[in-house]
């Protein structure tokens, strides 16, 4: 109809990213021992005798049963290969996945535990990574921090186009939240060790991140 003007509410979407620092209190590590004998009862033989001696350490070191399970097991056939297939013997794995909790307030004792399950002859350290037990406080903290991201992103960006915000109209977050090392991001897989040949693990802090998305409309 001539002399109506017709309404045309605009939108904008951006996204908000809202990150904090947390002390890790929770390391989780995998170990494997393994060995290859003449036989596949005999390989197994000397896996379990490494087993149990690496469970005694983890015992001693308070770690409870419900923290300790196995990961795999495994069996095959070992080779050499040069010119030619070469057979070696009967190999057996067993990978054993445990879990270390209030490290915060003791750092060496993770050293400690390190420093005696590696007098374990094959013993092999497949996975070391820092976490925090509860994480949830941290997780709020950074949606806010995300949301004011998102809500300044989004301000700015409607003053420049001689606009205002009126309300949200539709909140999102990415389902893989993310927790990272910040200062230890170097120790997640390997060791380093001093010249008194203690282990040394670098702690650091992780950080914990929210990204959300955000569409807001405007007038």
């Amino acid at each position: 109809m001539l002399g109506c003007e017709k309404n045309i509410n605009s939108t904008i979407s951006v996204f908000g990213i809202g990150s904090v620092s947390a002390q890790p209190d929770v390391i989780e590590m995998r170990i494997t021992l393994g060995n290859t004998a003449k036989t596949t009862k005999a390989a197994q033989d000397e896996v379990s005798r490494m087993v149990r001696q690496a469970l005694t350490i983890m015992k001693d070191a308070g770690i409870e049963d419900k923290n300790i399970m196995t990961a795999s097991l495994n069996f095959r056939s070992e080779y050499e290969y040069t010119n030619r297939r070469i057979f070696i013997g009967q190999r057996a794995e067993q990978s054993i996945a445990f879990t270390v909790d209030n490290i915060d307030n003791n750092s060496e004792r993770v050293s400690e535990i390190i420093d005696k399950l590696i007098q374990i002859n094959g013993i092999e350290l497949n996975h070391i990574n820092f976490s925090v037990k509860n994480s949830a406080d941290y997780y709020v903290k950074s949606r806010e921090l995300a949301y004011q991201k998102a809500v300044e992103k989004a301000n700015q960006y409607a003053e420049l186009s001689n606009l205002k915000i009126i309300r949200v109209l539709r909140i999102s977050e990415e389902t893989n939240q993310q927790i990272s090392p910040m200062n230890n991001r170097m120790m997640n897989d390997s060791m380093a060790y001093s010249s008194a040949a203690s282990t040394i693990v670098p702690m650091g802090e992780l950080e914990i991140t929210t990204r959300i998305f955000v569409e807001f409309l405007l007038k």
